[in-house]
């Protein structure tokens, strides 16, 4: 424990204090956190981590860091109002409850008690805002004019109104709301200010100004709008949904579902509850679930709109549905030709498929009704070979410098141009828009390192002491997948596609399932960065667990293949669970292969470490770590391709990796380019063309733009020269 005399917990408390006026947040909570190991008795560093992990979405942390505030100082009713605000922000039922109990017995003042206790009571769904004195019949006026559609003359009413009553912050708001609908945007603005400063408790008033932020991209602002409106009526359910889709476009959207469950067990059933659950499911990967809200959002719209089937199809091809996901696309473009989402997922899916050649007249006709759209060109690009003088270019370009551009659309069209470039051989101006790109990459998800060192450290101590080739686990399931495992952007794909076009091995893709099993089972529910042994009573199940889910999305394969990236950092847990199960590792020089992470956006929240140099070589040590680990335990577990040795002797490596699987050989595999099964991943256009060496030493092409991985690989002792 740290020893720090009372001056310089004082000095550190200031300097913390400092940080976080000035929105430092991780300085500052790294000051209190120094504190609390010091002196874990002083209240103030305990309520100001809270309220730092509040701001942050870190609920978990907040809740006990406010729990030790108010057992340190019971009596301050700041502290129990912030603790309110992190249950009505992050708090589940059971979240709630407690908070709830140790409130009624908190020595505080009755009115603050009752006030914190209303919040959850009767002021739950909805404020009851200033009126002013308006009169009951006038109120109904009002809001009649308005759920009519007659906006002008609600308008009318409600100055009206004002006039006699000026405090009226409800009359503010329904003003507010008329005006934004006949788009006097200015006006509408400040007259929803002016119901916030009538009433600062109008939890609708600050939803709807949030909502009205939201249409005109001001998302920043609008966040903390619906916060306040939360944190004011933690169950009214349109700010439940507003915030929760802020969180989950945000890339929080476990946070998100907190706050989605919650409006569902008030009685919520409306088509955007469940739109937004489905988008948050989306984000998770649980296409299943996603899957069902949507069809639950359609049934709650008589139909659903273009947008919302349209979200249904991509759920289902994420699903493997294709042939539903297909009609739906066509169903979306059917009610909306011009919908954005079913254009640009009908072309990816088709993508997807091998079908770039219409995939491509839909990507182009995207660029027309949503030319903002990054994404789009992303995607694109991803299967199409630039040449020089292709129009493409130049549309991306001048959109690039549109500065009515996102910040998400920039990027994507930003690694869209780089890619474009290449092509083109332009090398010299590939890292303007490829640096760019990167960081905005980076500052929409900020990504640290430490963790994974730590993630790594806490796997390998946790596999440290176990006997693998001495265990004997009865009763596990004889299922014999083949896991093809590595660095992304190593050749992965094209290993799947050589073993999948074996006509004994159906290739199940990027499926990730077993690994994220294998992780839960040696991780502390408690703590996700805290590791211990897996129970020996519970292998059994991750084999069975994996083979039920395969079964089920592929019930008539003897035999799958599964690219999940992840698998090597648990190898010798899923080969206990099930032994028959194969293991190739694939590498590649780690200066092409970082470089090819760096040249592409990833789905969301994966790889965040390659959108930096040197973090990209930080990370590719704890790979090559891991896989050492494995080789010093259990060499004869797992068969290592090297991508170089595969393009310079295709034949003779791809004969050895085909034993390796222990199949028969089968010349197919040597024609992989022509198998049509789907293919999800950014190599989506390469492994349906003939191996070819042209990617082989492209790192001496950038050798001065990539100065910061390159020192870093040698750093780490990754390459020689």
């Amino acid at each position: 424990m740290t020893v720090m005399t009372g001056s310089e917990i004082q000095k550190t408390y200031a300097k913390a204090l400092e940080h976080h006026k000035s929105g430092n947040l991780e300085l500052a909570i790294r000051g209190y956190g120094a504190i609390i190991e010091a002196n874990p008795k002083i209240a103030e560093a305990h309520f100001q981590a809270g309220r730092i992990f509040t701001a942050t979405n870190r609920f978990d942390r907040a809740f006990q860091h406010f729990r030790a505030a108010t057992d340190l100082r019971p009596s301050e009713a700041a502290i129990w109002s912030a603790w309110a605000d992190a249950v009505a922000l992050g708090g589940d039922a059971e979240v709630e409850a407690t908070f709830l109990r140790d409130l009624k017995a908190a020595p505080i003042g009755i009115e603050a008690r009752i006030a914190l206790q209303d919040r959850f009571g009767s002021r739950r769904t909805k404020s009851k805002p200033a009126t002013g004195g308006m009169k009951p019949a006038d109120i109904r006026r009002l809001l009649g004019l308005l759920e009519s559609g007659r906006t002008a003359e609600a308008e009318r009413l409600a100055i009206t109104l004002l006039r006699l009553h000026p405090a009226s912050a409800l009359a503010l708001n329904i003003l507010g709301t008329a005006q934004a609908m006949q788009g006097k945007v200015a006006a509408a603005e400040a007259t929803f200010r002016k119901a916030i400063q009538a009433d600062p408790n109008y939890a609708e008033a600050y939803d709807n100004l949030g909502r009205f932020l939201i249409d005109r991209k001001r998302e920043e602002e609008a966040v903390q709008l619906f916060r306040k409106a939360v944190t004011l009526a933690p169950g009214l359910p349109s700010a439940l949904v507003n915030l929760a889709t802020s969180m989950t476009q945000a890339g929080q959207p476990a946070s998100a579902l907190t706050l989605l469950k919650r409006a569902e067990a008030g009685g919520a059933d409306a088509s955007p509850l469940h739109m937004a659950i489905g988008n948050a499911h989306t984000r998770l990967k649980n296409f299943a679930k996603a899957e069902a809200a949507f069809e639950r959002a359609i049934a709650t719209s008589n139909g659903g709109a273009p947008q919302i089937v349209a979200l249904l199809a991509q759920a289902q091809a994420r699903l493997g549905k294709d042939e539903a996901a297909l009609e739906n696309y066509d169903r979306a473009l059917a009610m909306d030709e011009n919908s954005p989402i079913a254009i640009g997922g009908k072309a990816t899916l088709l993508q997807t498929l091998g079908d770039f050649e219409t995939a491509e007249t839909l990507f182009r006709k995207g660029f027309e009704v949503d030319p903002l759209n990054g994404e789009n060109f992303r995607a694109f690009i991803m299967s199409h070979k630039t040449q020089p003088g292709d129009p493409v270019i130049d549309t991306m370009l001048k959109r690039y410098d549109d500065p009515a551009l996102l910040p998400t659309d920039r990027m994507n069209m930003g690694f869209a141009i780089a890619k474009a470039l290449e092509d083109v051989k332009q090398y010299d101006r590939v890292f303007r828009y490829l640096d760019e790109a990167n960081a905005l990459m980076r500052k929409a998800a900020p990504y640290s390192i430490e963790q994974r060192f730590e993630q790594v450290a806490q796997t390998k101590a946790a596999f440290a002491d176990i006997d693998w080739h001495g265990l004997d686990i009865a009763n596990t399931t004889d299922f014999a997948p083949i896991f093809v495992t590595g660095m992304p952007r190593s050749g992965t794909t094209l290993i799947e596609q050589i073993i999948a076009s074996h006509s004994s091995v159906t290739g199940a893709g990027e499926v990730g399932e077993c690994a994220r099993a294998a992780q839960l089972l040696i991780t502390d529910p408690k703590n996700s960065m805290k590791m211990h042994p897996p129970a020996m009573a519970d292998i059994p199940g991750l084999g069975y667990g994996f083979e039920g889910y395969i079964r089920g999305r592929f019930p008539d394969s003897d035999r799958i293949t599964d690219k999940s990236i992840q698998t090597y950092m648990y190898l010798g847990l899923v080969k206990l669970a099930m032994p028959k199960a194969r293991f190739v590792i694939v590498r590649r020089d780690p200066r092409d292969n970082l470089l090819s992470i760096y040249k592409n956006k990833f789905p969301d929240d994966t790889h965040l470490y390659g959108y930096d140099q040197r973090d990209l070589a930080a990370f590719y040590g704890t790979f090559v770590d891991m896989i050492d680990f494995w080789r010093e335990r259990v060499p004869d577990w797992f068969y290592e391709v090297q991508y170089e040795e595969l393009v310079a002797n295709p034949e003779e490596e791809t004969r050895k990796l085909i034993a390796a699987c222990g199949l028969d050989w089968e010349d197919a595999c040597l024609s992989f380019h022509e198998n049509k099964r789907k293919v999800e991943t950014l190599s989506v256009y390469q492994v349906r063309q003939p191996i070819s060496k042209g990617s082989v030493k492209a790192w001496q092409r950038y050798e001065k733009e990539l100065k910061p991985m390159l020192d870093a690989l040698k750093e780490g002792g990754h390459v020689a020269d």
